[in-house]
Formats: C-alpha cells, sequence, structure tokens
C-alpha cells in the first residue's frame, strides 16, 4: 500500500550557514533549529514523538535526551549527501506505519575542532584493514570527497564530451540562486564562468570554485500525519512520492560505472507513487 499524500511537512527552523561556529556543540545548534521548526509548526515540544538526524555525527538517542524528549521512533541516517531528503522519506513511513505521529528530521554541525570537526563522534581512531585504508587513505584523497568528483567529472567528459565551461556554469547558476538567501554563505557574492575557470585545480579536472565548502549550521523540518496537518496554521506540503536507489559499492572507483547514479533508480520509483512524471515538475532542487 502506497504512503502517498499520508504525511506532510508542517514546519521547519534554519540557521544561518557559516564558515565554522565555534564555542558551541552541534545539539545545540541543532536544538534551535528544532526550536524553530516546532514553533513555525505551531506545534509544541511535547508533540513530537520521533527523531530522525544524521547517526555517523549524532546520537539520536543522546539528542533526544539533551532535548528533552520522549520518543517512539528515534532513528539514525547515514545517507551521505541524500541523508536528509531520505530522513523525510524515513518520517512519512514510519508515520504511515503508525510508528509515530510527529517526526522532526535534523541536520547540522559545528565545524569546531574541539568537536571534532564536524560534530560529536567524528574522531576517529585506528580502522581496521579495508578497501579504503590500503588503497586510499596512503595517498590521502582531498577534504569534502573531491577526490571521488574529479574522477567522474574527468570520466563524465570523457564520455558525454562535456566541457570545463559547461560544468563552471553549473557552479556559477548555484551561487546566483544563494545570492538573496539571507542564511547562504555567500549571499550578495556572485561569480562567473572564467572566476571558476581561472581558480586553483584542486582534483584535476575539479577547480576550487566547483568544490564543496565545508560549513556549520543547522536545519530541522516537521513530518506528521495528513490527518493532522489539516489542523496546523502552515499549508501541508504533502509527501507524493519518495523512494531510494542504493548503490552496489562504498567507494566511487568501485562503480561498475561512475557516472551512473542511483537516482536513476530511485526518480523513477518516486515518480511512480507520486503518479506523476517529469514533464510536471515545476521546481526541481538537485544535490550538487
Amino acid at each position: 500500500m502506497s504512503m502517498r499524500g499520508q504525511a506532510a511537512i508542517v514546519g521547519i527552523g534554519e540557521l544561518p550557514t557559516e564558515r565554522r561556529i565555534n564555542g558551541r556543540s552541534t545539539n545545540s545548534l541543532l536544538s534551535q533549529a528544532a526550536r524553530l521548526a516546532i514553533a513555525d509548526a505551531g506545534l509544541r515540544k511535547e508533540d513530537i514523538d520521533g527523531i530522525i538526524t544524521r547517526g555517523s555525527d549524532v546520537g539520536p538517542m543522546d539528542l533526544a535526551e539533551y532535548m528533552g524528549l520522549s520518543l517512539t521512533f528515534c532513528e539514525g541516517n547515514t545517507q551521505h549527501g541524500s541523508a536528509g531528503a531520505h530522513s523525510v522519506a524515513m518520517a512519512a513511513a514510519a508515520i504511515h506505519a503508525g510508528l509515530a505521529t510527529t517526526i522532526m528530521c535534523l541536520f547540522g554541525g559545528t565545524r569546531d575542532p574541539n568537536e571534532g570537526g564536524f560534530g560529536p563522534g567524528i574522531t576517529r581512531g585506528p580502522a581496521p584493514a579495508n578497501k579504503l585504508t590500503e588503497f586510499e587513505a596512503p595517498f590521502g584523497p582531498a577534504a569534502g570527497a573531491g577526490t571521488g568528483y574529479g574522477m567522474m567529472k574527468h570520466r563524465h567528459m570523457y564520455e558525454f564530451g562535456t566541457t570545463q565551461e559547461q560544468f563552471a556554469k553549473m557552479a556559477v547558476n548555484q551561487r546566483f540562486n544563494a545570492l538573496t538567501n539571507p542564511n547562504a554563505v555567500f549571499k550578495g557574492e556572485p561569480i562567473t564562468v572564467d572566476d571558476v575557470l581561472n581558480s586553483r585545480m584542486v582534483n584535476d579536472p575539479l577547480h576550487l570554485l566547483e568544490c564543496v565548502m565545508p560549513c556549520a549550521g543547522a536545519a530541522a523540518c516537521i513530518v506528521t500525519s495528513a490527518e493532522r496537518a489539516n489542523s496546523l496554521p502552515n499549508p501541508p506540503v504533502y509527501i507524493l512520492g519518495a523512494a531510494t536507489g542504493v548503490s552496489d559499492h562504498d567507494t566511487i572507483w568501485q562503480a561498475e560505472r561512475i557516472t551512473t547514479t542511483p537516482v536513476a533508480i530511485s526518480a523513477r520509483k518516486a515518480y511512480e507513487m507520486a503518479g506523476y512524471g517529469p514533464r510536471d515538475i515545476q521546481l526541481a532542487q538537485f544535490y550538487d
């Protein structure tokens, strides 16, 4: 049975994005974003009976204790770049299954070095021998997955003839979309294609201005049942379709074809659940 339209997003909270936030814990940032989301939804803290957060960085049970929540659903989600969207799908599925009624999805971090980089639990001890320690770590892969993205970009250019200028235009467009966002790091700071192409090479053929800049902040959204959403102050944003396409590898160079993304699977399944297709979409937001 499909969960189409059975749950909706009813509130959000977002802190301004910064390069680093020192002197605060990740739990405190997440709690601040949670407070904003709860207020936006017209709810009370006591109404929240589930949370989903990034399990590799934040202990969900520890966060629930820190926030003083009494929960029936508490999960950590480690899906890398898709963790935020995936958490909303998880929340809708859990609500549809009757495991909770109102779930908060929240992610963030401080980048305070005293917290170990991106948040609690990031500091790493000696790892067991595996394909990462044997074949990647000795060569010093770049921060922010730049090495893997450099490989993908190079292969994409080889397979499809994509040019440096076309890739640069994507970075320019993303910066343009953030220019008037008060919470963006680079608000009011446009870049040009030439700026991107003239920025230093980080992982050939990847330029500095094409790379993700690690940053700090926090955001939260609240998902509840469609029935309950109708009684809350904001117009509900119903979740019509969601899906997951899990890759068969954890390292880029182990992929059979590095220019094919699991979104090729998940997008089709999400469309099928929603009953819509690409021609119906009026706004899209893609992970870079």
